[in-house]
């Protein structure tokens, strides 16, 4: 009998096949993986590339957001500390115009009303990773210089008044500072200002006759810093919240793109045994219709 030429390429053909989809199931064995190539799956290879895509995103705005909470805190204790320390100066203040202090402690008052200035443009000056929080965008230059040359001392603002924002992997915009000139400076609540008053407004031993109009300015100047610090504040939750949201989308984002791309092994493995079965029958039966032709052609 002599074997069909065309039934025979056929069978190596299967042979070939069966070889090929033997190897590739060996590989997804060995890696756990069954997209290693375009190749291999482009439907599956294309929505990998997209989710690689938004896990890198999520990961990126997960450490951006992890500095920028830091800053902002930094940023909340700052003006915390400017609240303690001006409801001490208002204390202050109030207990100088009372009328029932010698010239001595009124000066006395004066040089602690000072030290609070100072201590209040140490924190207008606050630096994060040297970068100043309340110099707007100009985070390089340090936002307030105190000339104490002149009475009352000049506070002077050498930042911007850009407010930065940071957009979330949704498109949210979360605002991340508040220029020092909407805080210390402000019309109609100048802290620095209002404090280098007070100042000097008990300094000669006897308070001015702006003493007390000074220290109800410096009343309202408090509650104004407060609005600040809720503004932060609400900044902070939301960054955490978003924070929060990115990194349990990265979770389930990897979760899925692991599904898409593992290998299914126990599936695998009983496919990878029949192709063997199959690979052993076909070369069985090239090998047995071989020596047919070569029997015949002798």
């Amino acid at each position: 009998m002599r074997v069909n030429p065309q039934y025979m390429t056929g069978l190596v053909n299967s042979l070939d096949a069966s070889s090929a989809a033997e190897a590739q199931m060996t590989q997804e064995l060995a890696s756990g993986s069954r997209v290693s190539s375009l190749s291999d799956d482009p439907v599956a290879a294309g929505e990998n590339v997209l989710l690689s895509a938004q896990i890198a995103s999520d990961d990126s705005f997960s450490q951006t957001a992890s500095t920028t909470q830091s800053m902002l805190q930094v940023t909340d204790s700052a003006l915390s500390t400017v609240v303690s320390q001006l409801t001490s100066a208002i204390s202050l203040a109030t207990e100088a115009n009372n009328g029932t202090l010698n010239a001595g402690d009124v000066q006395s008052i004066s040089n602690q009303l000072a030290g609070i200035r100072d201590e209040v443009v140490s924190m207008a000056n606050t630096n994060y990773l040297g970068k100043y929080v309340f110099s707007g965008s100009l985070g390089s230059t340090a936002p307030y210089a105190l000339d104490t040359t002149v009475s009352p001392a000049v506070a002077t603002y050498e930042g911007d008044g850009d407010v930065e924002y940071l957009q979330t992997p949704n498109g949210q915009k979360i605002q991340l500072n508040v220029p020092g000139s909407q805080i210390f400076s402000a019309p109609g609540s100048d802290v620095l200002g209002t404090l280098n008053q007070l100042v000097a407004d008990f300094a000669t031993g006897t308070p001015s006759a702006t003493a007390v109009a000074d220290t109800e300015a410096l009343g309202t100047a408090v509650g104004y810093v407060s609005q600040q610090r809720v503004l932060l504040d609400n900044s902070i939750s939301r960054l955490t919240a978003a924070e929060n949201y990115s990194q349990s989308e990265g979770t389930q984002l990897e979760s899925a793109q692991t599904t898409l791309l593992q290998a299914d092994v126990g599936q695998v493995a009983t496919q990878l045994s029949t192709a063997e079965t199959q690979q052993a029958a076909l070369s069985q039966v090239i090998a047995t219709l071989g020596k047919q032709s070569l029997f015949n052609d002798l």
